[in-house]
């Protein structure tokens, strides 16, 4: 866990910020007025204009997707800011995954043979969001993270 989320303006700074931050929102529950309720969401998008949100999409442990106007939403129990490795909601947690994994893959074949401080930094963020095993899971050579860690990509 990184932190927990007091709101919906973290929230969208998060989604917004999340090359740099890294890993997802994810919420023990959420339950709309109708009383439907999904364990486990991952939000994906809010959206709206200036500071007024209007409307906030998840991802569900089915693997369906929702975006819902905001004065539907009951409740949202518990959301924070994690690492994909350590989410619950495993129908997302392997799509995002997969898309680390091409994004890694891509990063480290555009800077092949400079491995520059930025680059470095940016590939340890990634391990760090996704974890060790599925980066290594890349069997292309070798890079020397910031910290000390050798890591078997591109």
């Amino acid at each position: 866990m990184l932190y927990d989320v007091n709101g919906l303006p973290d929230i969208d700074t998060v989604l917004s910020n999340e090359r740099k931050l890294g890993g997802v929102i994810e919420a023990e529950k959420i339950k709309l007025r109708s009383g439907e309720e999904f364990s486990n969401p991952v939000i994906i998008s809010i959206s709206g204009t200036g500071t007024i949100h209007c409307t906030l999409g998840f991802y569900t442990t089915e693997g369906k997707r929702y975006i819902v106007n905001i004065d539907d939403i009951s409740i949202i129990v518990q959301p924070t800011h994690k690492y994909i490795k350590d989410m619950k909601n495993s129908s997302y947690k392997k799509q995002k995954i997969e898309e680390k994994l091409k994004y890694l893959k891509r990063l480290c074949e555009v800077n092949q043979g400079c491995h520059t401080k930025t680059f470095k930094a940016e590939l340890a963020a990634i391990v760090e969001d996704i974890g060790e095993e599925a980066a290594n899971s890349l069997e292309i050579s070798k890079v020397e993270c910031c910290n000390g860690k050798v890591i078997r990509i591109a």
